[in-house]
């Protein structure tokens, strides 16, 4: 069966604002990354063998930039706090030196995903700066709230929930018949909680990563992307075991490394200086 093209624009929604520093937090062990500087654009992984990477801006996103959450900080002497929630529904503290500023630079929704079959396929669901692709059009509706565009490296299908847009992107090299678009665009659901994060389910075929789990050796659970690079925070069971620092925050050519606190791994790239003092002082507690 063919896609049929279908002129159109999303309608405008009321956006959250944004971030320039980077990181990712998922659930129960987790993985930060952070990124003080501009970064490349990622270049998808193959299909088997790895997560097709976040497509990063090519520059550090202004505030008025949408698709993109800033938490109300509680400022406790010379440390912020802000309260998160991972798109799997795991809830967090997560406390951090106040020049950092993480609540203001904003997290958005990371998540791995796979469906059943003889022939497994694997997907990260990020949220897109600006919501839509760049330099992206959009093809045809798939289902109320799933549409299919095109980029220039490849399709994406684009998930409206509330005011976030959730995209992955299916490579034209081994991009997704039109039989299984349906399928992933129908069985992933989304909610936003009170303070705007948003939280996924999935249903059959379609299954969402849990925490710690590894897809092609890159972390896949749900995570927290902050600011405007390539960052993340990524929870595993056995930190110990399942840390390393993700792609994602290697592929910038900065400085990157991570580091395990408890059950919560925390990488960071950009300048060595900016580097150390986000690892030291960066803690995430999660809550029962």
């Amino acid at each position: 069966m063919h896609d049929v093209l279908e002129a159109g624009t999303p309608r405008r929604r009321r956006w959250i604002g944004i971030a320039v520093l980077v990181g990712v937090l998922a659930v129960p062990a987790a993985g930060l990354l952070i990124s003080g500087s501009p970064e490349e654009p990622a270049r998808p992984g193959p299909r088997e063998g790895g997560l097709p990477a976040v497509p990063p801006p090519s520059v550090a996103p202004p505030e008025s930039v949408p698709n993109v959450l800033r938490a109300d900080a509680r400022r406790e002497g010379e440390e912020e706090v802000i309260d998160v929630v991972f798109p799997d529904g795991t809830e967090a503290e997560v406390r951090y030196p106040a020049r950092l500023q993480l609540g203001r630079k904003g997290s958005r929704p990371l998540q791995g995903a796979w469906s059943e079959g003889e022939s497994a396929v694997f997907r990260k669901l990020f949220a897109p700066l600006g919501g839509l692709p760049l330099n992206g059009r959009r093809i045809r509706s798939l289902t109320p709230n799933v549409s299919l565009w095109a980029s220039p490296s490849g399709h994406l299908l684009i998930y409206e929930f509330g005011d976030w847009r959730l995209a992955f992107l299916d490579r034209s090299s081994d991009g997704l018949t039109f039989e299984q678009r349906m399928e992933w665009a129908r069985s992933i659901k989304g909610r936003v909680t009170p303070d705007g994060y948003l939280v996924l389910s999935a249903r059959k075929p379609v299954h969402l990563s849990r925490p710690g789990e590894r897809l092609g050796g890159e972390p896949a659970g749900p995570g927290l992307l902050f600011g405007g690079g390539l960052s993340q925070m990524v929870l595993t069971p056995d930190c110990p075991r399942n840390g390393g620092v993700p792609p994602e925050v290697r592929q910038n050519g900065r400085g990157a490394d991570g580091t395990c606190k408890g059950d919560v791994f925390v990488s960071a790239s950009g300048e060595l200086p900016f580097v150390k003092s986000a690892l030291k002082g960066i803690k995430v507690k999660l809550k029962q």
